[in-house]
This record gives structure tokens, sequence and C-alpha cells, in this order.
């Protein structure tokens, strides 16, 4: 069924649409924008149109375009008067919030703001009458009144399908419309692909800004994770972080990286031992020997435990995975897998007690020892939904992070002396 908010072609008269819907039904709301945007105590009396001139008919999207006028407009009945330009794909353009602003001079307003609206913040100065706000600005907005109000609800709502929309086609090439508000899967919202795509996208670049992760495991910023978020027809979607000594040159799959992945029934979070790993870096696990691994993977083990301690259902995690690819499109065939919960491998007092199999930890030192296949171990955490309810909140990117730095003695090792 088509949304209400959904009355125009372009993607961002389509957001401008609902924004100006949603203020136009709840007028308190309308108050509490202008004031939050301005910083001002707004006007008694606003009026708000989209798409045409105080006092003109409204027109054709096509003629509005054509005629470029603003994509909203607030004002009150005396002097006040605040335009709105929105944009997505295209830059803001100062020659046209100039007009947008002469527009209103001609027409007798004497108090003039025009509020500029993008994904991403401007790379060249604004006039002095031009406020900024990102959509993500909006969104959060939006979100923190949804308690109080349907329509700032239906806001949101309707920004988080249309953002899923804009990845999967393509049209969102940078910057967001959403911020992360956590992952809603459930039993009364079953995983989703396009959903899905949109949250790893929005967890991952609110990641790599984490200083921690800079600091702690020499996490790069700037590295590229995955060219494309794929996984349409299976039953999660990931992506990866770069630690600093992989450039975005180099194939990550020679590099131990951060991964995180957003699946049918849970959240992940794993460093990676990806199969082609350079030789040195394996080689710095075998040479422990066995005894060594277990000792080092005791010590993740506890900072999991520890770091874990208030995400209650959510456990330390380990998997061992043998795959194979017929072509070099097709997807993975998985020949072999081990997945356990790393308590199992050392005794320990829990209210939920996890019966102690060393010889899990045992076969896996094995598989990475005699590695003769396309072989990838992984250490983390996983967060079931139907147990960890921290996955429904942003802090479950917290414990994301978390995960990562308990797992920095398994990196140190692989790549000791390397940075």
């Amino acid at each position: 069924m088509r949304n209400i908010f959904d009355q125009y072609s372009q993607p961002e008269n389509r957001l401008t649409h609902a924004l100006v819907s949603v203020l136009d039904h709840d007028r308190t709301l309308l108050k509490q924008f202008v004031r939050w945007v301005t910083l001002k105590t707004p006007p008694k009396s606003l009026s708000i149109i989209e798409q045409q001139l105080p006092g003109e008919p409204q027109i054709s999207e096509e003629e509005s375009e054509r005629r470029g006028l603003p994509d909203a407009w607030i004002f009150d009945d005396e002097y006040w008067s605040l335009l709105v330009e929105s944009k997505i794909s295209s830059p803001l353009n100062n020659d046209q919030l100039r007009r947008h602003y002469n527009a209103a001079i001609k027409r007798g307003y004497q108090e003039i703001l025009v509020l500029a609206i993008d994904v991403t913040k401007p790379t060249r100065k604004l006039p002095d009458y031009v406020l900024f706000k990102t959509w993500s600005e909006i969104y959060t907005w939006l979100y923190k009144h949804a308690s109080l109000s349907t329509w700032a609800a239906e806001a949101t709502r309707y920004m988080e399908v249309a953002e899923s929309k804009m990845v999967n086609d393509g049209y969102l090439k940078e910057g967001t419309l959403t911020v992360f508000s956590g992952i809603p899967f459930s039993n009364d919202n079953p995983y989703n692909y396009p959903e899905a795509k949109r949250l790893i996208k929005l967890a991952m670049d609110e990641l790599r800004g984490r200083k921690s992760l800079i600091k702690q495991l020499g996490m790069n910023p700037k590295g590229i994770g995955r060219g494309a978020i794929t996984g349409k027809d299976g039953g999660a979607v990931w992506d990866f972080l770069r630690l600093k000594g992989s450039s975005n040159e180099e194939a990550f799959t020679k590099y131990p990286h951060l991964t995180m992945g957003i699946g049918r029934d849970r959240v992940l979070a794993i460093v990676t031992v990806p199969h082609g790993i350079r030789t040195e870096f394996r080689r710095n696990i075998i040479d422990l020997e066995f005894d060594g691994f277990e000792d080092l993977m005791r010590l993740v083990n506890k900072n999991l435990v520890k770091s874990l301690r208030k995400a209650k259902g959510s456990a330390p995690w380990v998997d061992v995975v043998q795959r194979r690819y017929p072509s070099q499109r097709s997807a993975a065939i998985v020949d072999a897998r081990v997945e356990y919960d790393l308590r199992t491998a050392f005794p320990g007092n829990t209210k939920h007690p996890v019966k102690t199999q060393p010889e899990w930890l045992m076969a896996t030192y094995d598989a990475l020892s005699n590695k003769k296949s396309n072989l990838q171990v992984a250490v983390g955490a996983i967060f079931p939904y139907r147990s960890c309810a921290k996955t429904a909140t942003p802090e479950i990117l917290d414990y994301v992070e978390a995960t990562w730095i308990a797992c920095k003695p398994l990196i140190d090792i692989m790549v000791k002396g390397e940075y």
C-alpha cells in the first residue's frame, strides 16, 4: 500500500512532504520544530505550505521545480518567514538559497531565515541567513518526540523505510537519513534484507568514529569495508573495519579485521582470522602451542565475560568454518562448521552455568595449525534477539565495541611487531 507521505516523485520532495505533513497536523510539534531550528521563541500564529508561495495556489511538482520554488515555507501573518530547501543527491546551491531569500523580501517579510537540509554537512560557507540541519538530525529530533506525537513516530518510520529503499536502489550514495537506534528484529518484526542493509551501514558508520577502537585496537577509520553489502537471498548481512596495518589496496582476507553481522536471529561481533591471513600472523598463533593458545583464549574469555555482563542473554562465541566456492560469483558452500560458547573451554560459576567441554577449543587450535582448506576462525560474541534486549537499543553498539576490545590480546598476538 502506498504510504500517505508518498505524494511526489522526487525522493527529496517526498521527505519534505513527510516533514511538512507532520508539522501541519501537529501544531505543537511545529512550534517546537521552529524553536529547535532557530533557537528562538516562534511567532504565536504559524502557517506552513509546500511547493508554493504564500497567497498563491499549490502547483504541480514539475512546475514548482521549473520555477525553483522553496520546498516548504513557514510564516506568520506579519513579517516572519522560514523557508526550507532540502537535498539528497544534489549539492546545496548558494544562488538558489539567495533566490529563496529574495523571494521572501519581495513579499514583504522582514525577518527571514532559510533552512537548508542535506544528508551531509556543506563543504562551502552558507550565507548568514541560512540555517543548516542534516536529515539524520531531523530524524533524531523526530525520534525524541515520537513517544508523545503519533505523527512524529509515523515520520521516523517513513524515513527508515525511505532510507532502506534509497540504499537498496543506490540513490543514497553518501550520508544517511537516519541514525542508528537499535535493531528491531524479533518474532513480531522478522528480519528483512533491506532493513538489515540500512542498519549495518548506520552501525558501521558510527563504529568507525569510535575513538577507543582507534586508540586501543589501531582501527583505521578511513579503511574501506565491503564495497557492496550483499546477501539478499541469505540470512545475514555483514561488514568490517580494517586495522591500521591493512591498506585499502590489500585484500582484507590477508589481515585480521573487526566484523559485525546482523542476521535472522542475532547480532554477531567478532574478530575475524580470515582464510587468507598472512602466514606470519597465523604462525604467531600456532607458535604458542596449545597451552599458550589456551592461556590466550582464557584471557579473551575473561575479558568478554566482564564486558558482556550487563548484556544479558549474550555469549562469548567462537566460529570455525570451512568453505568452498564453485565459482567466483557463487555463494559459498559450507563443508564444515563448529560454533561454540567460549565458556565451554573454561570452568566457571554463573547463574546459568555452561558445561565445560575444552575439546572444542582444542579442535579450533588443531584446525588452525593444520590448515589445508579455506578455513576461517572468528572470536567474539553473539547477541540473540530472543534473549538479549540490548539488541533493540542504541546501546548494542557499545557492546559490539566492547567485544572487539575484549579480543585485543588475540589481535596483539597475531600482529605483534607489525605496528
